[in-house]
């Protein structure tokens, strides 16, 4: 016969077993909730910091190489300052109108050039390396036209000149055609001397007075350098302005006179005006080299 009473007995243990251990699952369900939680944040801040030290290790390297990649091409760079500045001296001596030029005398690793980095790299507390990098970029950017700058100087003023010396050069029709045509046209009598024949010019003393400037001039030594090349100065010194001289005592009267007169004064106005484009042009030369050696110190000083 069935027992009820130990069958409902035996139910309300099983019940209270049950109950008990549905309990135990809910807690270890939301232990294990906030071990899961847990260990996420945990590993997501881990993961942060990870991601937060590469980047600044990334940044730091950034800064490095950029900061090294702005040394190197200064380094570059002063070297073509030196050179040109070497090569702008010796045309300043020589003035041959031959100025060598430096390909690697321009500025344009600074549109590669990041200042952001390199301000990080100095520290935004340091405002006098702040300022002291302020005055180089102003430098630099300075010299960003300067090779262009001084291309065109030589140039113009070689143009320039080269049309004043066409001026200049009437001193040679001055002193050989034009003084043979006086000379032709003057001579009187030819009387023999030791070594050859001396002129009689007669009552031209214009042409007298010209024949003998020209012969003086032209056995004149110091009119000459060491290499036989013809002394400009000299020249104007020796022949050009006394013939001018010479010419005003004999205007309006003489026509031989009125001729010579303007081709030496065409010669010798040639001549002021060559030398003062050239005073001009190396004043010019002399103010590029100051910039270049302005920018090569605060180079040097830099780097050190």
């Amino acid at each position: 016969m069935i027992d009820f009473n130990l069958i409902f007995n035996e139910a309300k243990k099983t019940e209270s077993f049950w109950d008990f251990s549905q309990n135990w699952f809910d807690v270890l369900t939301l232990v294990l909730t906030i071990l899961s939680l847990w260990l996420a944040y945990w590993l997501g801040e881990k993961g942060y910091k990870r991601d937060k030290k590469d980047k600044l290790d990334e940044q730091k390297q950034l800064i490095a190489t950029e900061v090294n990649l702005f040394k190197i091409n200064l380094e570059q760079l002063l070297e073509a300052i030196s050179n040109q500045l070497t090569a702008l001296e010796d045309y300043k001596v020589k003035q041959n109108f031959s100025l060598k030029y430096y390909p690697d005398l321009h500025v344009d690793f600074l549109k590669f050039i990041n200042p952001k980095f390199i301000y990080e790299h100095i520290g935004f507390q340091n405002a006098n390396q702040i300022n002291e990098f302020n005055e180089l970029l102003r430098s630099l950017y300075g010299l960003n036209d300067i090779k262009l700058s001084i291309k065109d100087s030589v140039r113009n003023y070689i143009l320039r000149y080269n049309e004043l010396e066409k001026g200049f050069y009437l001193y040679r029709k001055l002193m050989y055609k034009m003084m043979h045509e006086i000379v032709s046209r003057n001579i009187d009598d030819l009387i023999p001397v030791e070594g050859g024949f001396q002129i009689n010019f007669g009552t031209n003393e214009f042409a007298r007075q010209f024949f003998q400037l020209n012969e003086s001039v032209l056995e004149n030594p110091e009119l000459l350098d060491e290499n036989k090349q013809l002394i400009r100065p000299k020249l104007i010194e020796l022949f050009v302005l006394p013939t001018i001289e010479i010419c005003k005592q004999f205007i309006p009267i003489n026509a031989d006179a009125i001729e010579v007169a303007d081709v030496a004064n065409e010669v010798n106005s040639s001549w002021v005006n060559m030398e003062t484009i050239t005073n001009a042009h190396f004043n010019e030369i002399d103010g590029h080299i100051a910039i270049l050696e302005n920018v090569r110190d605060e180079i040097t000083e830099y780097l050190q």
